[in-house]
């Protein structure tokens, strides 16, 4: 390096200024003369130089670690120039510092292997307290640009710049690729997909790795296991993978057996796991509940327990207060968007009064047991007996309420306080029933005591019907608890509340809930108060549970989770495994999520990887939480996620239909999954048939029999070998073929597998063939409309906001265990909403592979014009043929059916027309109150009147002069009237 020296100007020496000279050297700045002499300012020692600029003259400070020196007089291009080669050379030296720096952290990331967020985070606070040590050049120092460089790049560091971080992880995993590839190529009998490798080699200190159904997730375990032992990352005793149940570890087990033969790699379930991390603390193997083995035990233990306490006056009378007040989940009828959607409500929940009489409201409901406990004799809904008032305008009068000791009826009206119906019903024609019946008791003069809905809003619905029987004499004769304790055992209300109990004792087990925990539950609940309730009662039977437990020295199923998972947080067990493996990941619980942090956090550097699909997440039922998966670094922290997204059990026409379906959800993780088996036709076929009676077999030996003569083609891969596997799936086992209904079935087709599955057991499992039954809307249908209990309901991961979102992901559950070709079958007259969405949204399904009658095809077109949600159906009454709607009885609503050929018949503008186009029988609608329009005779010649017309009572008058038929009917082929009216 040259020496550059400065001088102050002429002022300096005229005023006797010291430090005139300036010379920057190597080692650092000269200044002299001195009083003490020449002075040197080792680059080690100097701060930034500072420029002060004035008049004439500007002056350079020099800040040393010993004192402040102040170079005055210079000169404007003598300062300009010092104040740049100072800060070059000091920068420069400052540079070779970090450089030094960056060296160090180039060590450590030749050991570290996948650059993790807890290395980067490591080496960021390393760069920052380096920086704290070094000084940056400010913008405006000129300096070469490899200089500019290191600084640049120890900044980078110390922000923990994403997209060096990004590059120097994409050039370790390519190098991996490249250095394993041998491996990855033989691991499996087919090389792992470049999605697969990425998988194995990414190494965040979390990993999530989303595996679509059939893309390899198990693979993806076994390569990861063993490019980890490859590499000289882990040993074989290092590595600890988890699974759900046990078949699934022994399968585990067996492909590491296989693939990684000599290696001692840990296959376990999580109970297993907590049972061996008891067994490594307290010395001694835990002996498991036979109530933890045994449902019928735990059921017979509770079901005695709860009598006994039955007993205790106290918890007698909280119990009893719980059926009169809790019993039934409390939903307004006003907030339902359609008189289906509340009939389905009622359906579901099986609303009925303690005396076992299905109701058609919670409110009567209430009302019911009300009277029931206060003694108070009733009859519901029984025919009026003062007079018969049927006409052509009102059905047979049946009260809500009758009091047969007293004579008085009870009517509870479904208003609010402006008289204001649910949105659902009409509200002039409810009006006129309301005052039809106020005008009957009038006239017969007999009492009437009238509800409302309003009432219940404002919780005085039962203390107003008292006042008002009390007015009317009416004694009231509460029922002893013993008296009302018995007929709620006769009518089995009790078993099914001590049922309730046994499974709110294992879910209250299973969710390990603190009391803080318990607390928040209540108070999220959507009823508090019945939680609250029940939990009272709940509690001295889990107290009586543990004394059990505590009294045979064993413990049960959750136990084995929360003492491990304590034992680990409290330091009693040191985790071995620095590479945690867990399978099936979405249907992980909180207290398992626990147990995995507490393992990853007892041992430094852990890394967990979590294999899983949220889209196959189906399991909330047993506490299985699907948040974990969709939010999971917010969960577990830093985490990579990596999508496995090619599927090699399907073909394209399965993948997209399910995909799109599943996605509805817009909570779930969004993925774009390709297949390996391209097809040009639809795979998914729906099949429309009636299936009364044996009609579904008949329909099943059709699909089945296609399927056995199914011939081998090319585009579509779909082909029938020797013992081609079909699976019979269902929402509920019952709705399966039976176990001699199956060999039947086998028996007709032998070169056919056929076995049967639940759609949950299916999960994990695949066949050439899948055919979908019991895809009706009722309660055991799919989507189900069994109603969890709101009390385990509110004990269970919180639910997710999109409607029927896991029996969603079921039936793309069920879609995808298909090979080549999925049949879903179904009566359309009550089909699955889940159909009609595949059906109205224009899948790529096909519909038209089996023959179907005109109603099944047309059915969608015959919706329930009353309560919106049912479908008409042909039904039988008396040898005559009607339509009527499938939510009968609660709806109520019937048409004639076709008077040429009996079949169903559609709307189409103001007619109803017979869905068969063949036969194409026509009836125009009423115009004043949608009833039929009849031809009639008068005087004055033919024409169209409403069939509601009456010479009695109120009826409908409406007459049509000329009638236009609908487009799609040939006028040739209709015979008009002629009017001459």
């Amino acid at each position: 390096m040259h020496k550059h020296s400065y001088q102050s100007s002429w002022p300096a020496k005229i005023f006797s200024q010291s430090n005139t000279q300036i010379t920057l050297s190597e080692t650092g700045i000269e200044l002299y003369p001195q009083k003490l002499g020449p002075t040197l300012l080792l680059w080690s020692e100097i701060s930034p130089p500072v420029l002060i600029s004035g008049t004439f003259f500007d002056q350079i400070i020099i800040t040393s670690s010993q004192q402040k020196f102040a170079i005055r007089w210079l000169s404007k291009n003598n300062a300009a120039s010092l104040y740049a080669k100072s800060s070059q050379q000091l920068y420069r030296y400052q540079s070779t510092l970090a450089a030094n720096i960056l060296s160090e952290i180039s060590s450590k990331l030749a050991v570290t292997g996948y650059l993790r967020t807890s290395h980067c985070i490591a080496i960021s606070e390393f760069a920052h307290q380096a920086l704290a040590k070094i000084h940056i050049p400010p913008t405006n120092v000129k300096l070469p640009e490899d200089v500019v460089i290191i600084f640049e790049n120890l900044l980078d560091w110390a922000h923990t710049d994403s997209q060096l971080i990004s590059a120097i992880r994409e050039t370790y995993v390519n190098e991996q690729k490249s250095r394993y590839k041998a491996l990855f190529d033989a691991i499996e009998s087919n090389p792992l997909t470049e999605k697969q490798r990425n998988a194995c080699i990414v190494d965040e200190d979390n990993n999530l790795v989303l595996a679509g159904a059939g893309t390899g997730k198990t693979s993806t375990m076994i390569g990861r296991a063993a490019y980890l032992i490859a590499s000289g990352q882990a040993s074989d005793n290092q590595l600890l993978m988890l699974a759900y149940g046990r078949e699934a570890a022994i399968e585990m087990r067996q492909r590491l057996k296989e693939k990684l033969a000599g290696t001692c790699v840990m296959a376990s379930t999580f109970h297993s796991l907590g049972q061996q991390i008891i067994i490594h603390v307290e010395k001694t193997k835990p002996s498991v509940s036979p109530l933890a083995q045994d449902q019928k035990l735990l059921v017979n233990h509770i079901d005695h327990w709860f009598t006994q306490l039955l007993e205790q006056p106290e918890y007698k009378k909280t119990t009893l207060h719980y059926f009169e007040k809790y019993l039934y989940p409390n939903k307004n009828a006003f907030d339902f968007k359609s008189e289906g959607e509340y009939f389905e409500y009622l359906r579901s929940n099986e609303i009925r009064t303690l005396k076992g009489e299905a109701v058609k409201s919670y409110e009567e409901c209430l009302i019911a047991n009300w009277l029931f406990t206060k003694g108070i004799e009733y009859q519901y809904e029984a025919t009026f007996q003062e007079k018969d008032t049927r006409s052509p305008d009102f059905r047979v009068y049946k009260p809500d309420f009758y009091l047969p000791a007293t004579g008085i009826y009870i009517e509870h009206f479904g208003i609010d306080r402006h008289g204001n119906t649910a949105s659902y019903v009409d509200r002039e024609i409810y009006q006129q029933g309301m005052q039809w019946k106020r005008a009957l008791h009038t006239q017969l003069n007999t009492t009437l005591v009238e509800s409302y809905h309003y009432e219940q809003k404002e919780s005085t619905l039962l203390t107003n019907l008292e006042k008002n029987l009390q007015a009317l004499g009416v004694e009231l004769t509460p029922l002893p608890d013993d008296a009302l304790l018995a007929t709620l055992k006769e009518f089995g209300a009790i078993t099914a509340f001590s049922d309730l109990l046994g499974k709110l004792l294992q879910r209250y087990k299973a969710g390990n809930f603190d009391s803080a925990t318990l607390k928040g539950k209540i108070s999220n609940a959507n009823n508090p108060g019945q939680l609250a309730a029940a939990i009272e009662l709940l509690l001295p039977l889990v107290d009586r549970y543990e004394a059990q437990l505590k009294l045979n020295d064993e413990i049960d199923f959750a136990d084995m989770l929360a003492l491990a998972t304590s034992y680990v947080e409290q330091g009693l067990f040191q985790s071995p495994w620095s590479y945690l493996l867990i399978d099936e990941f979405q249907d992980i619980s909180e207290p398992r999520a626990r147990l995995v942090k507490a393992l990853r956090d007892s041992k430094t550097a852990t890394s967990i990887f979590c294999v899983g699909d949220d889209w196959q997440a189906i399991y909330r039922f047993t506490g299985s939480d699907v948040a974990l998966t969709t939010s999971f670094e917010q969960h577990f922290g830093a985490t990579q996620t990596t999508s496995l997204d090619k599927t090699f059990r399907f073909n394209n026409s399965i993948c997209d239909i399910a995909s799109r379906f599943v996605m509805q959800n817009p909570a779930q993780v969004k993925k774009r999954i390709t297949a390996h088996d391209v097809v040009t036709q639809p795979a998914v076929s729906i099949v429309r048939r009636h299936l009364e009676n044996d009609d579904q077999f008949r329909a099943l030996h059709d699909i089945l029999q296609s399927i056995s003569q199914m011939a081998i083609s090319p585009t579509d891969m779909s082909t029938t070998k020797q013992s081609s596997t079909v699976y019979l799936l269902a929402r509920y086992r019952f709705l399966l073929p039976d176990s001699v209904a199956l060999n039947r079935i086998n028996s007709h087709f032998p070169t056919l597998n056929i076995q049967t599955f639940t759609l949950h057991a299916s999960k994990g499992k695949e066949a050439d063939y899948v055919i979908l039954l019991g895809l009706d809307n009722g309660k055991h249908g799919f989507p189900s409309r069994r109603v969890t209990h709101p009390l385990l309901e509110a004990l269970l991961p919180l639910a997710e906001p999109y409607k029927h979102a896991e029996e969603r992901r079921l039936l793309y559950v069920g879609l995808t265990r298909a090979k080549h070709r999925a049949y879903l079958l179904c009566d359309m007259s009550k089909a699955s909403k889940f159909v009609t969405e595949l059906i109205s949204e224009n899948y790529a399904v096909e519909l038209n592979e089996f023959a179907t009658s005109k109603s099944q095809a047309a059915v969608s077109e015959i919706n329930c014009p009353s309560c919106d949600s049912g479908t008409l159906v042909t039904r039988q009454n008396n040898q005559n043929t009607f339509i009527g709607c499938t939510h009968y009885p609660l709806c109520k609503h019937i048409e004639s059916a076709c008077s040429t050929c009996d079949q169903s018949m559609k709307r189409q503008g103001s007619f109803r027309v017979c869905v068969d186009e063949l036969c194409k029988t026509w009836v125009p609608i009423c115009s004043s109150c949608d009833g039929d329009l009849k031809l009639r005779t008068s005087q004055y010649g033919r024409f169209w009147g409403c069939v509601n017309y009456s010479s009695e009572g109120i009826s409908c008058t409406n007459k049509e002069k000329f009638i236009e038929p609908p487009i799609a009917i040939k006028p040739a082929t209709v015979a008009l009237p002629t009017m001459d009216q």
